[in-house]
């Protein structure tokens, strides 16, 4: 237990990580405000529902080292994979940007069948964020062209679910991309639930809201409000504000609400939304209301996130910035166990390694895999078969590996 008592002579400076702590200034010995009981730490920390606020974390790390290659670069099969979803069983669906489709890859690296295709037809897609499985469909998210397709499993529209608002009109296509794997930003954009229903960002600088998300049938009809939105955030850019918060190592407050959602897998009425910026791990139900949540503590990988962050931030002028993703994609097995994977931008150390952040059910991380590679940087993009207990995971040559755990 902790108390901590705001003296004249004793700031609360914030942490980076959205926590708080005390510090007392110098030649002030007469008022020590923190009064620490039971644990012997001296601290301040703010109010939270967490039980790990602030702490460094106790998880163990287990290194991954061996590796067996599903699909190597010389099979000529993947050009730039950028998203994958395994499907429990035999078939690994990966979104090649190159292409512009799916490919459902089975066991030996081989093409079993392809999805979408370049275009503005029926089941064609201009450009991707992410694609998302179920027992009956896969979906591909087209941000150019404003809507979702609905495969069946066999490789046939079935039908698109538009999503633009009414009078908006498409983005132009992007330009050449880099040719080097990398994972897409899936902060608040459209998320398919394991029923089939949709989430749609409500989070915008002309909306009127009170979550980050509405959830939807795929008919349209709005079913619920989700996600609780972040004190301080703001949605339009300030970018005075942005340099203000830099300097004090801070979180800008255009970053405070950004988050993904996960589904459950044991618990298809429920989800996890990860709050990439602090970060933090919330649990809701699809009735909107928030069954708990848990601040991440403190890790070196994810240290090295802020500390990137901050370093190249602050060496930046004008209306230039980076993203700030302690975590950039996520997946829960049949248990409900939540695994997340850190971004990639702070690891400045041994760029060749990854991180994968392992939850249990209520949001407490117990341990830390580190995957290693000697040869090749591993891409942000990841997948797990739990039967077999394999994490897939693509390297930046357009290789698919997968490391046993």
């Amino acid at each position: 237990m902790i108390i901590c008592l705001k003296m004249t002579n004793i700031d609360i400076v914030n942490r980076k990580k959205g926590s708080m702590y005390c510090t007392i200034r110098p030649g002030t010995l007469l008022f020590a405000a923190c009064l620490v009981m039971a644990f012997g730490i001296i601290g301040c920390q703010g109010d939270s529902a967490s039980d790990n606020d602030g702490a460094p974390s106790t998880a163990e790390v287990a290194t991954l080292e061996e590796y067996n290659t599903v699909v190597s670069y010389e099979d000529g099969i993947l050009a730039n994979p950028a998203a994958m979803k395994y499907d429990g069983d035999s078939l690994l669906y990966v979104y090649d940007v190159e292409k512009k489709q799916v490919l459902a890859l089975n066991e030996n690296g081989e093409t079993a069948r392809e999805f979408g295709g370049e275009g503005r037809g029926p089941g064609e897609v201009l450009w991707f964020n992410n694609i998302y499985l179920n027992s009956d469909y896969l979906y591909i998210v087209d941000p150019v062209q404003f809507r979702i397709i609905r495969y069946t499993l066999d490789g046939e529209v079935d039908s698109p679910l538009d999503y633009g608002q009414k009078g908006s009109l498409s983005m132009p296509p992007p330009g050449p991309q880099p040719g080097t794997p990398r994972a897409k930003n899936i902060t608040n954009k459209p998320f398919v639930t394991a029923n089939g229903n949709v989430l749609l960002p409500a989070i915008g600088p002309e909306k009127d809201f009170n979550s980050l998300y509405t959830l939807a049938d795929w008919e349209g009809k709005e079913l619920a409000e989700i996600g609780e939105i972040p004190e301080g955030s703001a949605f339009v850019l300030d970018y005075k504000q942005y340099q203000a918060a830099v300097n004090e190592r801070e979180v800008p407050a255009y970053y405070k609400p950004n988050v993904f959602p996960v589904n459950d897998g044991a618990s298809h009425d429920e989800l996890y939304f990860i709050y990439t910026a602090f970060p933090k791990v919330m649990k809701y139900n699809t009735s909107g209301k928030k069954l708990w949540e848990r601040d991440v503590p403190e890790t070196t990988e994810l240290d090295s996130v802020f500390t990137h962050f901050y370093e190249v931030s602050g060496r930046m002028s004008g209306k230039s910035r980076i993203g700030l993703d302690t975590y950039v994609s996520g997946v829960s097995s049949e248990k409900g166990r939540l695994y997340l994977v850190v971004g990639k931008n702070g690891i400045v150390e041994v760029s060749n390694n990854l991180w994968i952040h392992e939850f249990t059910k209520k949001g407490e991380l117990s341990r830390r895999f580190q995957l290693v590679s000697e040869d090749v940087n591993l891409a942000a993009i990841f997948d797990i078969d739990f039967a077999n207990q394999r994490i897939f995971v693509v390297t930046e040559e357009a290789e698919i590996r997968a490391y046993p755990f």
